[in-house]
């Protein structure tokens, strides 16, 4: 061996083998992982990763096995090959001898950059430096936020069913881009009703528990993991309820003596949905599980959950019982038939479109059908029916509309408003905050200057001052997203 040479043992050169190889499908994980979900779910928010996953308050599975297996076989290939090769190449160069010294930087630098690429790729992807920028802005949402309250409550009670479209926004009645207008049908059936094309999605929102809480608690969702911290001991305690510092629609209907019932196709577990609701005043919920064990048909159910016709053929009976009760009542229902990806069945044939187009039509159509048999049955002489996407439609490559969508000139979260007496939305500015107030001011409820957690009321023609929202757009989405460590930590103590 010449002088100067570094001396490195055969075991050494195994050592730093399996070690590059490690790097290698590290690599591989983080930028298949990353790619898979830019490609079906476009950009996303960190705090909507972490509360999907099951672990940190997300319920449990994934919500469509479909899903999963498509994410197993983005990664199974590649990393079968990986493998697959490392295992012969470090077959060839295994040597005899004990392993000695350490693996050097300069022998592993390579796949390290490469890991770190990757690494760094993800996180960007799901919304780490982002997440990491805003917690150095120390602002918080507290100045702008009014607790919900009642201040007064009308002399006879109105009930409420609202009714969430999944990712429906009103884009897709542009028949420019689409080639027709498909939410017509649900359009024709609220055809008479209250309308606000304006609605906005706030900088925090995009996925359904998001919607769900803007609209029902008048507050953007936020994990409490960073609070909360990564203590085992803490995690099932965390998981008991959600959001329970959190004054929301349910909380105050009940207070009023409103029965709470939610009806939903997929898991009710699915990202903590029933924890919230069950914490939130509802007395019922019923999803995925409940429909099974009543004898639902398997040609209605998909991978992610009960078809949007069979759910509100299945609402009927329910707001049938309700309504005979004489008793005020609180029905929420959430659709799934228009979730990525999309499932047709056989009561849902495509008839030659594409399958999102299709499922999104028999989507409006089940709709259409149920506030008909409101309205027939003489249920809006006595109730508050709103209808409104729970957020806009995540875009990424892989998803429908992606084309068209990205072409869209503006895109609002649809929203119609029935009450038996008509009310005018005619606030300048709004988002899915201003549900809130909007919903107890249409139920007859008097609340302070319109307003209920960051939201002032859509109805009338209020100036928009006083609230976040009045904020320059880029002012208050930074506001939205800075951590407001104190409010959150309020928000989800127990």
């Amino acid at each position: 061996m010449k002088s100067g040479t570094p001396s490195t043992t055969p075991g050494q050169h195994h050592v730093v083998d399996v070690v590059r190889w490690l790097l290698v499908a590290a690599t591989v994980m983080f930028a298949v992982a990353g790619l898979w979900i830019r490609y079906r779910f476009g950009a996303v928010l960190l705090d909507q990763v972490l509360l999907n996953l099951p672990a940190i308050g997300g319920g449990t599975g994934v919500g469509s096995g479909a899903v999963a297996v498509e994410l197993i076989g983005w990664m199974l290939v590649p990393l079968a090959l990986v493998v697959s090769v490392s295992l012969v190449l470090v077959r060839r160069g295994q040597r005899a001898g004990r392993v000695q010294g350490r693996v050097s930087l300069r022998a592993i630098w390579l796949p390290l950059l490469a890991a770190a690429v990757s690494l760094a790729s993800f996180l960007s992807i799901t919304g780490v430096p982002q997440y990491v920028y805003s917690l150095g802005d120390n602002r918080s949402i507290e100045p702008y936020y009014l607790t919900p309250a009642i201040t007064a409550k009308p002399a006879t009670p109105l009930n409420l069913i609202t009714i969430y479209l999944e990712s429906i926004e009103n884009s897709f009645s542009d028949a420019q881009l689409f080639g027709e207008d498909l939410l017509a049908p649900v359009e024709d059936a609220t055809r008479d009703w209250s309308s606000y094309r304006n609605l906005q999605q706030p900088a925090t929102g995009g996925w359904t528990m998001a919607g769900i809480v803007a609209t029902q608690c008048g507050l953007a969702l936020k994990s409490d993991l960073m609070e909360a911290g990564f203590d085992p001991n803490e995690t099932g305690e965390r998981l008991g309820d959600y959001l329970p510092g959190a004054v929301c629609l349910g909380d105050l209907l009940a207070q009023a003596g409103y029965t709470g019932t939610f009806l939903g196709g997929a898991s009710s577990s699915f990202a903590g949905k029933d924890k919230y609701l069950h914490t939130h005043g509802y007395h019922s919920v019923l999803g995925l599980d409940d429909w099974r064990r009543t004898g639902e048909a398997s040609q209605d159910i998909s991978d992610w959950g009960l078809s949007d016709q069979r759910l509100f053929a299945r609402a009927r009976t329910v707001v049938d019982d309700l309504h005979a009760t004489q008793r005020p009542f609180n029905l929420t229902l959430l659709t799934l038939d228009t979730h990525e990806p999309a499932v047709l069945r056989d009561s849902c044939p495509a008839s030659g479109r594409v399958p999102m187009v299709a499922a999104t039509r028999c989507s409006m159509q089940a709709v259409a059908g149920f506030i008909d048999h409101l309205r027939t049955s003489g249920y809006l002489k006595d109730t508050v029916v709103i209808v409104t996407g729970d957020h806009l439609k995540g875009i990424g490559a892989g998803t429908a509309f992606y084309n068209e969508l990205s072409r869209a000139p503006q895109r609002t979260v649809f929203f119609r408003l029935w009450s038996p007496t008509p009310v005018r939305l005619g606030a300048a500015q709004g988002d899915q905050f201003s549900v809130l107030p909007t919903t107890l001011e249409a139920l007859g409820f008097s609340i302070a200057d319109g307003r209920a957690g960051l939201g002032m009321s859509l109805i009338g023609a209020r100036p928009v001052a006083g609230v976040a929202l009045a904020l320059p757009p880029q002012e208050y989405a930074s506001l939205l997203s800075a951590p407001s460590r104190s409010f959150y930590a309020r928000i989800w103590a127990r």
